[in-house]
């Protein structure tokens, strides 16, 4: 009874993220209460599920939102500013298709380190579209470089899977995140090869055109506002020492905190312009807090009332005993051309719990799968067809979703499959 019940919450709440009539924080706060409710737990006891279960998101929720306003601030104050302006004036700029790719992948890198794909997308595209164009590069090659870079650069702690992956199982985000840097550095190394590969191959189909190119990253005029150019050393410095606090044992909420106490006042003197900064970046913000702390509420009902793991326990039951050490893998494999189909939302609170339920049976750890599902799922998540960024990045550069999957799907599935054997290996 109870197995069945878990299988139609799954597939309600697959189907209602992926329509996009709802939230994702609304379905997820409100689906699990109803399914409480409609199995027989006592009104009270699901209330008090929901609130351990928010309580349990709290922190997560406060590390989001501190690195945000941290990372969105150095990047309005133009700390990477002269970063990309130096990648761009590297020797050999131009002479070779993977000069251009390599350092399109390295800004993207750099632009991509307050979490925001949109940042991203902004930042790169424009001015490296042009470059593209200009020697004959195929676009489905920026494509490719989003669709792997972004990947592995949204492994971050705040970049949103991780975010997410910590609450399910119950663990300190940058404990989890530790477990999983040097998958992230394998990653970003192979995907800078899978380019220099690809590079290879595009200039074989003898189109390319080399030169030497100026590039001149121009700043918006609305965005000069907020520029702070002569703060450059003290925000370098700044962020450097609060990564070595992360990485010391701060906890991150913490840390991102003074961070944030010390950056805003120090780069904007004035209140309204502390203000002003924040709300810039108060939408995205709060649609994310609103997600998280709903997906503490799923969690708390779910593992309360044990739905997950009377799923998770039939499954167990039907696996045949030759697969029953590696079904966690063979699952988390699965993660990374799911990812093509359902978004961060649907994987992380559809289908990670069960799998987390299954391991459990088999003695593998809540983060050995977390980082499986995060690791693997990320180097799709650049080509969701259920997430509208990817639109927005696919109209910049004026591709089709169906070039850009045609271009990348293959090396995504290779890149996702040997993450998720290392994090198998790995993470304890």
């Amino acid at each position: 009874m109870l197995t069945w019940a878990t299988i139609i919450f799954l597939v309600v709440l697959l189907a209602l993220i992926l329509t996009g009539k709802l939230l994702p924080g609304t379905i997820l706060g409100i689906l699990p209460i109803i399914a409480a409710l409609a199995i027989g737990t006592g009104f009270t006891e699901t209330l008090t599920m929901a609130h351990e279960g928010m309580l349990d998101a709290a922190t997560v929720v406060c590390v989001f939102i501190f690195a945000v306003i941290y990372f969105s601030t150095m990047s309005d104050a133009g700390l990477f500013d002269p970063i990309i302006g130096l990648l761009v004036k590297t020797k050999g700029f131009g002479k070779t298709i993977f000069s251009v790719v390599a350092i399109t992948g390295l800004i993207a890198c750099v632009s991509h380190l307050d979490g925001s794909g949109v940042t991203t997308l902004m930042v790169t595209v424009p001015p490296m579209i042009v470059i593209f164009d200009k020697l004959k590069i195929k676009r489905t090659m920026m494509g490719l470089i989003f669709l792997l870079i972004i990947g592995a650069m949204n492994m971050l702690p705040w970049g949103g899977p991780l975010t997410r992956a910590a609450i399910v199982v119950g663990e300190d985000l940058m404990v989890l995140y530790k477990k999983i840097i040097p998958i992230q550095i394998v990653a970003l190394i192979l995907s800078f090869v899978v380019l220099y590969i690809e590079s290879r191959r595009e200039e074989k189909l003898g189109e390319f055109q080399p030169a030497d190119v100026q590039v001149t990253l121009e700043v918006p005029e609305k965005e000069l506002q907020y520029r702070r150019p002569k703060l450059f050393w003290f925000n370098l410095i700044l962020t450097v020492l609060l990564l070595v606090l992360l990485f010391v044992g701060l906890p991150p909420h913490l840390a991102f905190l003074i961070g944030c106490a010390i950056a805003l006042p120090v780069n904007y003197r004035k209140v309204k312009d502390q203000n002003s900064l924040i709300k810039r970046h108060a939408g995205d913000l709060l649609t994310n807090i609103y997600t998280i702390l709903c997906a503490g509420i799923m969690m708390g009902i779910m593992e309360g009332t044990g739905m997950f793991e009377a799923l998770a326990s039939s499954i167990v039951a039907a696996v045949p005993a030759s697969l029953s050490g590696v079904v966690h893998v063979i699952l988390g494999i699965l993660a990374t051309p799911l990812s093509f189909l359902l978004n961060t939302d649907a994987i992380i609170y559809g289908i990670m719990p069960v799998v987390v339920n299954i391991g459990a049976s088999y003695g593998v750890s809540g983060s050995t799968i977390a980082a499986m599902f995060v690791v693997g799922s990320s180097m799709a998540r650049g080509l969701c067809l259920t997430t509208a960024s990817v639109y927005l990045g696919l109209g910049m550069m004026g591709l089709e979703w169906r070039d850009a999957f045609k271009r990348g799907f293959l090396w995504s599935l290779l890149l996702g499959t040997i993450n998720v054997l290392l994090a198998a290996v790995l993470v304890r």
